[in-house]
């Protein structure tokens, strides 16, 4: 019994950092990061931006998976929707800069028709996973 307790718990482990690698890849192959420092002048604190993101995704799994309840009151809510709001802001931004790579993208794999396709493939991909995880 302890054995199967300790698979599971592995596994969970397992899949969990796969998840969150995989986000931080998202992110930073869409260029938030390193938008953000070339918008702001400030290539010389990359070290504490790579600190924060990581402390951030820490404490923010920390706060879901053991269902912390945190008293923030009126101002911690305040800032909780500005933090938010900064990063959808700079999430949508990196990626509308990402769908001016696209052409360049069909140029390089020499996509002539089936742009349709592709745009409409990555849409169904994202609502099977969404329809997965749903239920």
């Amino acid at each position: 019994m302890i054995f199967k307790d300790l698979a599971m718990g592995f596994v969970g482990l397992c899949g969990g950092v796969l998840v969150a690698a995989g986000l931080f890849a998202f992110i930073v192959i869409i260029g938030v990061v390193t938008r953000l420092i070339s918008r702001t002048n400030t290539a010389k604190h990359v070290l504490t931006y790579e600190n924060v993101i990581a402390a951030g995704a820490t404490i923010g799994n920390v706060v879901y998976v053991f269902r912390v309840d945190l008293p923030m009151g009126i101002i911690g809510l305040i800032l909780l929707g500005v933090f938010a709001g900064m990063f959808v802001g700079c999430l949508s931004a990196s990626l509308a800069e990402m769908l001016k790579v696209m052409p360049a993208f069909e140029k390089r794999i020499d996509l002539k028709k089936g742009t349709a396709y592709v745009i409409c493939a990555f849409a169904v991909g994202k609502m099977v996973g969404s329809i997965l995880w749903l239920w």
